[in-house]
């Protein structure tokens, strides 16, 4: 009796005072033992097999894992909850919202319900013992249902707390990008607008197009695909193309502007047009300030060697 309830504080002590009865079952405290100790006041039964060691208040922290307790292996704190555990600015201790996998149907008074089909795109990591969306993927699941303003801030906020950056933003919106994706554009956008063309690399521009181009409804280009001729040798590497379709697209970075660039460029854009290629050029500009005709151009491309 005393052994088990050593084992229930020691259990409980490490998570907000909070356990559930297979975690005890785990250690070697039986139900019936568990019972007991719900009948006599000495656990107080939250719901979904989870308890409170009885005389411990329930903090937030411990509703929030109590719930992801509950809801069983695949939850976590996402969203406002994840971004207020990160301690992102402008975003407090509130209601508990928590992301569990599709299909799941778990549902709790008091609780935001997120259901997620790309749970396996997201590093689950622990903040204060808590299972948590990370941080780039937080920015993500926030930019949903906030303002570009907010956004913006807490994008800032994030990058000041040495908990995201720009690069690990733009993988987390190419990773997620595709048509309907809530915050996906939004992100996108806040990203264009607040980013300086010198604080990302060529590769942080190729991952922004590709994310632009799956958004608006487009298939996943390649990612420098290798060009090559009849008998395998490399004509070029271009940054974005679709292969079935013969178009490549490719990108003038920060690199471009330096003339030894421009001028080895041109011989191996010549190279790929008489190979049959589609060859598409868009600048950073072109990204930033017209990104519907960069997605037309593309879009018609595809339409005119389809049809």
């Amino acid at each position: 009796m005393a052994n088990a309830d050593r084992v229930i504080a020691e259990l409980a002590r490490g998570q907000h005072a909070v356990l559930t009865g297979a975690q005890a079952v785990q250690l070697g405290v039986s139900r019936k033992a568990l019972r007991t100790r719900a009948g006599r006041g000495s656990l107080v039964t939250l719901g979904g097999d989870v308890y409170l060691v009885a005389g411990a208040p329930l903090t937030w922290e411990g509703r929030v894992l109590g719930l992801l307790l509950a809801a069983g292996p695949g939850a976590v704190a996402s969203h406002r909850t994840a971004a207020a555990l990160w301690g992102i600015e402008g975003f407090n201790k509130g209601t508990p919202e928590l992301t569990v996998p599709r299909g799941k149907r778990f549902r709790r008074n008091g609780a935001r319900v997120h259901e997620s089909t790309d749970l396996a795109l997201m590093t689950v990591r622990r903040r204060n013992g808590i299972p948590v969306s990370d941080p780039a993927r937080t920015i993500l699941d926030i930019a949903r249902r906030t303002s570009d303003e907010r956004l913006a801030l807490a994008i800032e906020s994030a990058r000041r707390l040495n908990l995201t950056s720009w690069r690990a933003l733009i993988a987390t919106l190419a990773a997620h990008a595709r048509c309907g994706r809530p915050g996906i554009v939004r992100l996108r956008r806040v990203i264009a607008e607040n980013v300086h063309r010198e604080e990302i690399t060529d590769s942080d521009f190729e991952l922004m197009v590709l994310a632009l181009l799956v958004e608006r409804g487009l298939p996943e280009p390649a990612l420098h695909h290798e060009v090559r001729d009849a008998q395998g040798r490399l004509i070029a590497e271009v940054d974005l193309a679709y292969p079935g379709h013969k178009i490549a697209i490719e990108l003038d970075g920060s690199d471009h502007r330096r003339r030894e660039v421009f001028e080895r460029d041109r011989p191996r854009q010549n190279a790929l047009v008489l190979a049959g290629w589609t060859v598409l050029r868009f600048t950073w500009r072109d990204y930033v300030e017209r990104p519907d005709a960069l997605v037309a151009a593309v879009r018609a491309a595809r339409s005119k060697l389809t049809a």
